[in-house]
């Protein structure tokens, strides 16, 4: 019996070893994991008042600027919503959808999810009329940009992720400002 016990442990721990050198996601030797790189600026201003929500909300984005590493830059043109989600008290799940019209006239239709949860900092800074950033306001803020449209100089666009990284919130304000970047896909 010992050496049964002892046999199914010995195959019990070599199973273990070789499982868990083979899932492991953060591989120093074979990183294949996707890069990033900067595509861009997304700001929107004016954004509606949410009055009067318990869990879900609609702000309406007045207007905004997407401008694009190389120079790019489109609008805010109608419709532009988040319809978020409070998830509890200072996390939003964020739902945006937006249109925006480039210097050129073609229209990229932007939407994503993403979370945006404050640290415990973000109610005194708001009480005070002071913008929210990361480590100040801000734990974590991270959404999944698509982008589709028709025309034919943004094309590409319909073929990538963006990952887009809050910067700054200033809700007294009314704007905010992401970081996007392109997901860089490694074969």
């Amino acid at each position: 019996m010992k050496i049964f016990c002892f046999t199914l442990k010995s195959i019990l721990i070599s199973f273990m070893i070789f499982y868990l050198g083979t899932v492991t996601a953060a591989d120093a030797k074979n990183d294949n994991a996707p890069k990033l790189e900067y595509f861009g600026s997304l700001t929107y201003r004016d954004i509606g008042e949410v009055k009067n929500f318990s869990r879900n909300f609609v702000a309406n984005l007045g207007s905004g600027t997407l401008t694009l590493a190389n120079g790019d830059i489109g609008k805010v043109s109608a419709p532009c919503a988040d319809f978020g989600n409070a998830q509890k008290e200072l996390w939003l799940d964020l739902d945006v959808r937006c249109t925006f019209t480039m210097d050129d006239g073609s229209l990229l239709y932007i939407f994503y999810g993403g979370k945006m949860i404050m640290d415990d900092k973000a109610m005194k800074l708001m009480d005070e009329g002071k913008p929210w950033k990361p480590k100040s306001g801000i734990d974590y803020w991270i959404n999944a940009p698509l982008i589709r449209t028709s025309s034919q100089k943004y094309d590409y666009m319909n073929y990538i992720q963006l990952i887009g990284k809050g910067v700054m919130a200033d809700l007294s304000a009314g704007y905010v400002t992401y970081n996007l970047y392109k997901v860089l896909y490694s074969k």
